[in-house]
């Protein structure tokens, strides 16, 4: 067991005993599954890890409220591809400068959906389209935010003789998100400025080793109901009842983590209010 002074002292550690390892957690399922009378009696630890991705991904999508965060510079291209474990954004900022006390503090961003992201479809001179030698259309980027970036224009203050809405103005930068291309693009005030991309995570943003892999320890036992509830659902030696009792252990267990991961503070609602 970690003591107080080997927390503190490992940077390594600071945060980690909410959490829980998947290598652990499978640990857990096979120590269970030894057992004579457990319907996971010669699980093999393949399958384990298997249906525990899973489970992940489906707790993360129910209950996510743990938010990562990456800061890059904005390419000359304006274009920002999206993490691995990407499942949604949360919040796209600006690092600015703060002349008052020489810090740094984030300015979100405002979304642009005028950031063209439509492939253009090929056609020869009398305009029909082009087919490739599978039947398929032969495709570019053409006029879309790839191949000619977003160029923003700013207005002076006090220029007259403007007919721009000011609701279509943006002081700091705007972005628009391509998520079945997964980029993020930017308009071009943001070049070479560096942004913060705010996102919910799939849960398996460590990689694919059970030891780097973990979750919230709020989230273990819906987990390994999920698991168990997937080894035993296909089994036909396992009585009908015993699957209905997995399934809605798991519901239970999941709906408690999405309780307790709600986060309600009154406080702060009251503050908003």
């Amino acid at each position: 067991m970690t003591t107080p002074y080997q927390y503190f002292s490992d940077e390594n550690q600071h945060g980690n005993y909410q959490y829980v390892s998947l290598k652990e957690i499978i640990d857990n399922m096979l120590f269970e599954a030894t057992d004579d009378d457990s319907y996971l009696k010669n699980i093999k630890r393949f399958r384990l890890f298997h249906y525990a991705l899973q489970a992940i991904k489906e707790a993360n999508k129910s209950t996510a409220n743990d938010i990562l965060a990456f800061e890059i510079t904005v390419p000359d291209n304006l274009v920002v591809i999206v993490p691995q474990d990407y499942v949604n954004y949360v919040r796209v900022s600006v690092v600015v400068l703060d002349a008052s006390n020489g810090g740094f503090y984030l300015q979100p961003l405002d979304i642009n959906e005028n950031i063209s992201t439509a492939v253009g479809y090929l056609q020869d001179h009398k305009g029909e389209i082009l087919f490739d030698e599978n039947g398929g259309i032969l495709t570019a980027d053409s006029l879309n935010g790839y191949a000619k970036p977003y160029k923003k224009y700013s207005i002076p203050s006090g220029c007259s003789g403007s007919t721009a809405k000011t609701s279509q103005l943006s002081k700091y930068g705007q972005f628009k998100v391509d998520e079945r291309a997964g980029k993020f693009l930017f308009s071009s005030d943001l070049t070479d400025k560096e942004v913060v991309i705010e996102y919910v995570s799939d849960g398996l943003q460590a990689g694919l080793r059970e030891e780097e892999i973990t979750v919230h320890k709020y989230l273990q036992k819906a987990i390994e109901d999920f698991i168990y509830h997937a080894c035993i659902e296909r089994k036909r030696n396992v009585p009908a009842n015993e699957k209905l009792r997995a399934s809605n252990l798991y519901k239970s267990s999941l709906h408690k983590a999405k309780m307790a991961r709600a986060n309600f503070d009154l406080m702060q609602i009251a503050k908003s209010l």
